[in-house]
């Protein structure tokens, strides 16, 4: 079972680097905001997490010779036992091309089922270790977090912070570090900074991208994508407040000055923290933002849904 599980997991990690190369090369068009490159990391979570999608001739592993080893149906892996409302479309790439049979998993030799369980059994035991650690990690702060004062709505502070957070997902709390006051200016701008964070539940985007890491602990370009889904996702929240409140250069200034005092927390909340991740990526981000035009924002957004659509979806069906 563990061996079957460890399969289906290799084979959308192999995929999913053509995914993670791909997304890495768009967000080298400075054109394009990264408030609309951001949601494009969901293709990738997507490839990571879900066994199966959809087949088009639009697909870009119909570009890629025989890396495709086989592209299986549901039906002929479940040998239509089960019914799935559209299966007829879906599908699941074999990259590795080691299996013969699914459901019950069989290999084209011994030998490769010896490998593949021991090396299943392995995966498991990482897996098991790095989601326990992640676990304690996200407990042991959220206890430090519990100490945090009161102050308004869903505003706290706490004197062990130096950058302010967001913390939760269904009820998250914005903390700030003592001495913030968060009917300033600077607090306003901190605040819309995490409202936005709140809004699009980033916490569990985070979440997501930590149980995803644990899984393909193994594959090095899924740590390089945790990287830039991060700095994305902090480039992205930037531009969302500027693109949301009427901003002077001054202001935009005084925001990129916060940004620079906020970046000298390495702690343990770091990775939600206002001031840290591609800090100098956010500060020029933040003086050089301009708003894109109709035209911009239209041109912007059928490229993006052409990629995903390269992206997300399994090539035809063969073999």
């Amino acid at each position: 079972m563990i061996d079957e599980i460890f399969y289906l997991i290799l084979n959308m990690s192999i995929a999913s680097c053509f995914v993670i190369v791909a997304l890495w090369i768009v967000r080298l068009f400075k054109s394009l905001p990264r408030r609309m490159i951001y949601p494009l990391w969901a293709l990738a979570f997507y490839r990571l997490m879900i066994p199966f999608t959809i087949t088009t001739d639009w697909s870009l592993f119909n570009f890629t010779g025989g890396l495709v080893k086989r592209v299986i149906s549901i039906e002929t892996i479940t040998h239509d036992t089960v019914s799935i409302p559209g299966a007829d479309d879906l599908a699941i790439m074999n990259t590795i091309g080691a299996a013969k049979s699914y459901i019950p998993l069989e290999y084209h030799t011994k030998n490769l089922r010896e490998i593949f369980i021991i090396s299943s059994k392995v995966w498991a035991v990482i897996v098991v270790a790095t989601l326990i650690l992640a676990a304690i990690s996200l407990i042991l702060a959220r206890r430090e977090l519990k100490k945090a004062v009161f102050l308004k709505d869903n505003i706290y502070c706490s004197d062990i912070l130096l950058s302010p957070v967001l913390m939760g997902v269904l009820h998250p709390r914005i903390i700030l570090p003592t001495g913030i006051d968060p009917n300033s200016v600077e607090g306003s701008m901190i605040l819309a900074h995490e409202n936005v964070h709140r809004i699009r539940l980033d916490n569990l985007w985070r979440i997501l991208a930590i149980i995803i890491v644990c899984l393909h602990w193994f594959n090095p370009l899924v740590w390089v994508m945790i990287k830039l889904f991060y700095e994305d996702m902090e480039l992205s929240c930037d531009e969302t407040v500027f693109r949301k409140g009427k901003y002077s250069v001054e202001e935009r200034k005084d925001y990129a000055s916060l940004l620079l005092h906020f970046a000298k927390d390495k702690r343990l909340f770091s990775t939600s923290a206002f001031g840290h991740l591609g800090i100098k990526a956010r500060i020029l981000n933040v003086l050089n933002y301009k708003r894109l035009t109709v035209i911009g924002t239209v041109t912007s957004v059928v490229i993006l849904l052409v990629i995903a659509l390269l992206l997300v979806t399994n090539p035809s069906l063969r073999g």
